[in-house]
């Protein structure tokens, strides 16, 4: 069984294409059980080493003043003395600096046809790293440690957001639909999202989660 047939095992990978892919969220409980744990300070540290330049430090969105802190090119110490002030660790293309991650991507990419981009969250409790805003890609959330809670609102304002167009701000503002779904995911749970849905996050412990983000095709 694959990783993702696994995922979606109590519906089946032909139903999940079928009715939830590009189409309505998803969440399952204990289906990611693999990964609990996966993430760890230690591959962080392993993975800023690794000549990482996407590392950020967002907060509710905006990132640090600092120059030095909105390179991309972060130190380790930079990186956990911003988690220590409430900010979330961010690595983006994480594939491209850990083989395991890299073996994660190919498997989505060949499961799902799609360009694959693996974030990495690093999220103290009770902190946000991002506000309502949506993404281009379809996301498999992925939570290895801690809790942290999802709220999602079907996008009714963006026809097709794909890529990400305009200013996202503006347009949550015009957004009419309340119908909100929020998703507690605890270490080993996962949450399907479909590119275009607003979301935002907020830690309910320290939150270490692992983002698959995928560029499918679109009609």
């Amino acid at each position: 069984m694959s990783i993702l047939q696994g995922l979606v095992s109590e519906i089946g990978l032909d139903t999940f294409k079928l009715q939830y892919l590009q189409q309505q969220p998803f969440a399952s409980a204990g289906k990611a059980a693999e990964f609990k744990g996966f993430l760890s300070w230690m591959l962080l540290k392993d993975i800023i080493e690794n000549s990482c330049t996407n590392c950020w430090l967002p907060k509710n969105g905006v990132l640090p003043e600092e120059p030095e802190l909105k390179s991309g090119k972060l130190s380790f110490s930079q990186a956990t003395r911003g988690f220590a002030s409430g900010r979330t660790v961010l690595i983006r293309h994480s594939e491209r600096y850990c083989a395991q991650l890299a073996s994660l991507a190919k498997h989505f990419n060949e499961q799902l046809n799609g360009e694959i981009d693996i974030q990495l969250y690093y999220t103290p409790a009770g902190s946000e790293g991002f506000d309502w805003h949506y993404d281009a890609e379809d996301v498999f959330v992925i939570q290895s440690f801690g809790a942290k809670e999802f709220r999602l609102l079907k996008n009714t304002v963006t026809e097709k957001p794909y890529p990400r167009n305009g200013n996202q701000v503006d347009d949550f503002k015009k957004e009419t639909s309340r119908t909100e779904i929020r998703c507690l995911l605890q270490a080993g749970d996962w949450l399907y999202i479909p590119a275009g849905y607003w979301h935002k996050a907020s830690a309910v412990s320290d939150s270490f989660h692992l983002s698959v983000g995928v560029m499918l095709q679109r009609n």
